[in-house]
């Protein structure tokens, strides 16, 4: 009878289209989350707590994949090109938008290859510098760079476009020179082989409470809760002047529906768990859920701004 019974329910799964089938037994096996970024900036950060949450609710392995390189294209071309089974997801950023234009250009079509689920999070940048450069704020940092075009420079997880946006709205030419991650771009300001450094808020946390970095300014619209003391771009007189970065879950094109769904589910609850949220937040971290749909308007509508400003502006993106 218990073999009868077994047979009938596998015959009944067989019956069910694709999609219902891989959401009926999701998942059976580890969870692969890739992380375009070297272990110990935003991304791995966020990408782990993400994990663990997973782990809890799942009751499976997930299983932070670093593969950081080419400005993230090496991590998300992986996911692009993945089997699209339910099993990897991507940690993605806003280079999914725009690093078509600033390059260096990706080999995959991120709004046709990968599938969006939900945002997770908004994160804006702090500038720093190490603290024998001359500048005590933005405003003494503008002066010397206009008075020494080229002279000074400033290092980033390739973050190619928020360096063009400083340098344009400031009218200033800064050096920049792109790591793989935000950690290695912070030791090297705090090294003095660079003069500044740009990167999220909860990268260059540590080094800026520990002394080693001195804050000039943070590039969202409003001061951070991390650091309230430190002004803003926008404070500072550069009206134009103002971003975040943002971080959200992938998954490859083709992937079933319900485990799209499930995962969007599983997002949103993420960004509202109180554990979650206050740990995070206090690091600098803007949580913030989102549909797919909105996830996928967010991509077009950050590629349509990206082109636009190369285009206004080549000089700063010379390949």
């Amino acid at each position: 009878m218990k073999r009868r019974s077994w047979c009938i329910t596998a015959l009944l799964l067989a019956c069910l289209p694709a999609g219902q089938a891989v959401a009926h037994d999701w998942p059976a096996k580890p969870i692969r989350l890739v992380v375009p970024y070297a272990p110990g900036g935003t991304n791995d950060r966020l990408a782990r707590e993400y994990a663990e949450f997973l782990r809890k609710k799942l009751s499976q392995a997930v299983l932070v994949e670093n593969r950081p390189g080419a400005s993230t294209n090496i991590g998300s071309e992986l996911v692009a090109k993945a089997e699209p089974d339910g099993y990897t997801f991507l940690i993605g950023i806003d280079g999914l938008a725009t690093n078509p234009y600033t390059g260096p250009v990706p080999p995959f079509n991120a709004q046709k290859d990968l599938l969006p689920i939900s945002l997770l999070t908004r994160v804006p940048c702090l500038i720093a510098a190490n603290n024998q450069f001359a500048a005590a704020n933005v405003a003494d940092m503008i002066s010397l760079a206009r008075t020494h075009p080229d002279r000074y420079s400033i290092s980033s997880a390739a973050l190619v476009l928020q360096v063009g946006l400083l340098n344009s709205g400031s009218k200033i030419r800064l050096t920049h020179v792109p790591y793989k991650g935000g950690a290695q771009a912070a030791g090297d300001a705090m090294g003095g082989q660079v003069d500044m450094v740009i990167a999220n808020v909860p990268v260059l946390a540590p080094f800026v409470r520990g002394g080693k970095l001195r804050p000039l300014a943070v590039t969202s619209a409003t001061r951070s809760a991390a650091f309230p003391e430190v002004p803003t771009l926008k404070e500072s007189g550069m009206s134009d002047a103002v971003f975040s970065n943002w971080y959200g879950v992938f998954a490859p094109a083709g992937t079933p529906e319900p485990v799209i769904s499930r995962m969007a589910a599983l997002s949103r609850q993420f960004v509202t768990d109180p554990a979650v949220s206050k740990q995070l937040s206090s690091e600098g971290y803007q949580l913030e859920a989102s549909t797919p749909a909105e996830l996928a308007t967010l991509i077009h509508t950050d590629a349509a701004a990206a082109s636009r400003f190369v285009a206004a502006n080549p000089a700063l993106f010379r390949k």
